[in-house]
């Protein structure tokens, strides 16, 4: 196995709190604009809001991929699982069941023992709590791909992720066009396999001599892409939340999350030579990155609270279609949700019976 180039590890921090801003903000611009006629200028403002949002979770997988793959440690198996399986484990938990209860006394959705069960084995207790099952998945086969990568090839170990990012991207087009399957929790995070696996090659590399060529074929690509589906993009009338464009796997969001990934990876290896961040800047990067997992199982909460405070003009959006009240609410709704998420998450750290459940 090549040998990994010293560096810090800063980064993935910056790409920690850059992806859960990315999410919150999705969230928010996708609200807006499901309230929004479809194709006014802000309509499109938030589709691509949505849609570039989507790096967030490739993201977070390749940094799970570029910290937990190495097997530097040699642990076993059941050490792996006795150190992880709990830490995300206990929030997947105890998020799942306070879900379900917003959807009963929030929501006011009937909720029977069939259709809580359901809810479970589909990852849907809430739209956002599917990444903690796919997570959970991903931390179950851990241990094998340790093995994968210690034991193959640079060579091998790319081919499998290009293969799986092709495979993925093809079925899930295809699941659209042909199928429109319900998501399990027992099969939902193999297709995210390939960017659990890039997050560790990525790291392998040196990030300033990748070749200027990959950047112009992405490119390429990502328009052919963009070209071949925008007429079935179009006949939808945008169709948000449509898979041709709006899924994880598409060639210009694979290209973009590595991209993302990459350029943060750029830079720490850039200001390597000045050294690594110091003093209260290295110590506020490292506990907003800390509140990461807080900030995620709780920005919906804070979103119900926001659109029922303020006439639903937030998160959900108002029938109003007035361009200063969306940008308004893309804004700054974000920034006050991640605010009051980092807030709440930075309490529940310090509440030793809490702490489990938010990091």
């Amino acid at each position: 196995m090549p040998s990994e180039r010293p560096q810090s590890i800063q980064y993935i921090s910056v790409l920690r709190i850059l992806a859960i801003y990315a999410v919150v903000t999705a969230h928010v611009a996708i609200w807006l604009t499901m309230a929004t006629r479809p194709f006014v200028v802000h309509w499109w403002l938030g589709c691509w809001l949505f849609y570039l949002g989507h790096f967030s979770i490739p993201v977070f997988v390749m940094i799970s991929g570029a910290l937990l793959l190495d097997d530097a440690r040699r642990e076993s198996a059941g050490q792996f699982y006795r150190r992880r399986m709990v830490r995300v484990g206990v929030p997947l938990a105890v998020w799942t069941v306070v879900y379900l209860l917003v959807r009963r006394f929030v929501d006011g959705e009937s909720l029977s023992a069939g259709s809580v069960g359901q809810l479970i084995l589909t990852g849907d207790p809430y739209y956002h709590l599917w990444f903690l099952y796919m997570i959970f998945g991903l931390y179950l086969i851990t241990p094998a791909l340790r093995t994968f990568v210690r034991c193959a090839g640079r060579g091998q170990r790319w081919l499998v992720i290009v293969l799986g990012l092709v495979l993925a991207n093809a079925y899930f087009q295809t699941d659209v066009l042909l199928w429109d399957n319900q998501r399990s929790i027992f099969t939902m995070f193999i297709p995210f396999i390939p960017f659990y696996l890039c997050g560790y090659e990525i790291r392998l590399i040196d990030p300033k001599k990748v070749p200027t060529r990959y950047l112009v074929l992405a490119v390429v690509l990502s328009v052919l892409y963009f070209t071949v589906f925008s007429g079935v993009f179009l006949e939808r009338a945008g169709g948000v939340g449509v898979r041709y464009l709006f899924d994880f796997f598409s060639l210009p969001m694979v290209f973009f999350s590595i991209g993302v990934f990459w350029a943060a990876y750029l830079w720490d290896a850039e200001s390597a030579a000045g050294g690594p961040l110091q003093g209260i800047r290295r110590t506020a990067l490292e506990w907003v990155a800390s509140t990461v997992m807080g900030i995620y199982v709780l920005h919906p909460l804070v979103l119900i609270v926001m659109r029922e405070t303020l006439g639903r003009r937030a998160g959900a959006g108002a029938n109003d279609d007035s361009p200063a009240i969306f940008l308004l609410g893309v804004t700054v709704v974000p920034l006050v949700t991640f605010v009051v998420c980092y807030l709440v998450t930075s309490l529940l750290m310090n509440i030793p019976f809490l702490k489990r459940a938010v990091c």
